[in-house]
């Protein structure tokens, strides 16, 4: 019986083991952090004006909220969804999207002064950019696809201009074709500021 015991003992011991082994034997991938960039580059030879022209106020940003998360999101199909738990952004997304369109239109506009929401600054802000992301998602790899509605509002208030975008980015990384799309949306609403009366 001290025999039968003793072999138990033993097998249990070794299966534990193995187990315990088995766990430990499979790291969990490391956890990748994402950032968007600005793709506008600063006009060579440009030089901002003294007296800042105009001020831009960017934001509030919206976005669907299986994007609003820290887990970069992939569309496998047009009904899936693939939430990357090892791949995340390095901040939130939201304030990420709303940096790199103020620094885009910053460039873009280089006698103009770009402050982000919440408003911060004691200046009075000529017109506000307010953006409604749709989609910002595209197969791992493969385009991307922005679609935004966005509105310019003057001092008031009052919508000025208005327009619904749809940005391919090109294949590549998810981020960086993201920040294409981003920029090519910074490019569209650079013009549409441009065609205002300021």
């Amino acid at each position: 019986m001290r025999g039968a015991t003793l072999r138990l003992f033993i097998l249990v011991a070794v299966i534990a083991h193995g187990t315990a082994a088995c766990i430990g034997g499979r790291a969990s991938p490391d956890t990748q952090h994402y950032v968007l960039n600005p793709v506008i580059q600063v006009p060579s030879g440009g030089s901002r004006s003294p007296a800042v022209a105009l001020v831009v106020g960017v934001g509030p940003i919206s976005l669907p909220a299986y994007l609003d998360r820290p887990q970069l999101v992939m569309r496998s199909a047009p009904d899936r969804l693939d939430v990357r738990e090892f791949a995340q952004w390095g901040e939130p997304l939201r304030d990420a999207v709303t940096r790199v369109i103020a620094v885009n239109l910053g460039h873009l506009l280089p006698d103009s002064r770009m402050v982000t929401f919440p408003w911060r600054s004691a200046e009075k802000i000529r017109y506000q950019v307010i953006l409604d992301i749709e989609q910002m998602d595209g197969p791992a790899g493969d385009t991307v696809a922005l679609d935004a509605r966005r509105c310019i509002l003057d001092r008031s208030g009052s919508e000025v201009a208005a327009r619904v975008s749809r940005e391919p980015a090109g294949s590549g990384t998810t981020a960086a074709a993201m920040s294409r799309a981003l920029g090519a949306l910074s490019r569209d609403i650079a013009r549409q500021l441009g065609a205002i009366e300021w």
